[in-house]
């Protein structure tokens, strides 16, 4: 099963450096990848008949989904805030959510769909750690080549699997695969401000730190992620308590201790 999920991920990844040679054009090369990407996924996940493919109803409405909503929005501040929106004109932003909307599609369809979907078969930890760990090694593909710089690849792929976690977690709360779709989008939106050049200059100058800073370095990002996920996981399983937490709680009368049924005296 591993060696699959990896033979399809590796294949993804071919098709998303090759299918630019099919689109006509320069403008939306990295759109039409995508958007091949994401049907191809869309195909796979719906031939291979995966749990995941109950998730393309609309969310599934009540307080759980606006805790959801709520986690989310925080996430999505927190990864645009000073982005410069104001200096796209109409061009930019219809050409923007058209790219930024056709990666979210392609990426979380073959992760959350197709990825978690499988290994869901194998229980709910497996899902979640195995499509997101496959999730954030598949982002090494944009270090591959002249400039590759270890410990910028370490990171992103950190911060990748924490946002495949939280992804995840929302997926299953909301009962939809629209809503990390929704949250994807927004959190590329910075892709929509960098430069391609000025992207390579950057990797090309190799980062100094010593070893404990480099593996810690994306520790915050990754708790900025998988804490709202571990409440969305712990929502999502019913709130449980450990009985001596249960027990305080009774205590202080912050919850009502379960009620008993009579016992019936026959």
């Amino acid at each position: 099963m591993w060696l699959g999920l990896i033979a399809l991920s590796l294949l993804s990844i071919l098709i998303l450096n090759f299918a630019s040679e099919v689109v006509p054009g320069d403008d939306f090369d990295s759109t039409g990848s995508f958007l091949i990407l994401g049907l191809f996924a869309f195909v796979v996940m719906r031939s291979l008949r995966v749990p995941t493919n109950s998730y393309w109803a609309k969310p599934v409405f009540g307080w759980k989904f606006l805790v959801a909503l709520a986690l989310t929005v925080n996430l999505i501040v927190v990864q645009i805030r000073g982005e410069a929106f104001s200096e796209l004109d109409t061009n930019g932003w219809i050409r923007g959510v058209i790219f930024l909307s056709a990666i979210a599609f392609a990426e979380e369809i073959f992760s959350r769909g197709v990825i978690f979907g499988v290994l869901l078969r194998h229980g709910l930890v497996v899902a979640v750690t195995g499509s997101s760990l496959i999730f954030g090694v598949m982002h090494l593909n944009g270090y591959i080549g002249q400039y590759f710089d270890p410990w910028r690849a370490y990171w992103h792929v950190v911060s990748a699997i924490a946002f495949g976690v939280f992804a995840c977690a929302l997926m299953l709360v909301t009962r939809s695969i629209w809503m990390p779709i929704i949250l994807h989008t927004f959190s590329n939106a910075g892709l929509l401000f960098r430069d391609i050049d000025e992207v390579i200059q950057v990797r090309s100058k190799p980062v100094s730190v010593d070893l404990w800073s480099g593996i810690t370095y994306p520790l915050p990002a990754f708790a900025t992620f998988v804490i709202p996920a571990l409440i969305l996981l712990w929502i999502n399983a019913g709130t449980p308590l450990h009985p001596a937490v249960r027990g305080l709680a009774i205590k202080w009368k912050l919850i009502e201790p379960d009620k008993q049924s009579p016992v019936q005296e026959s």
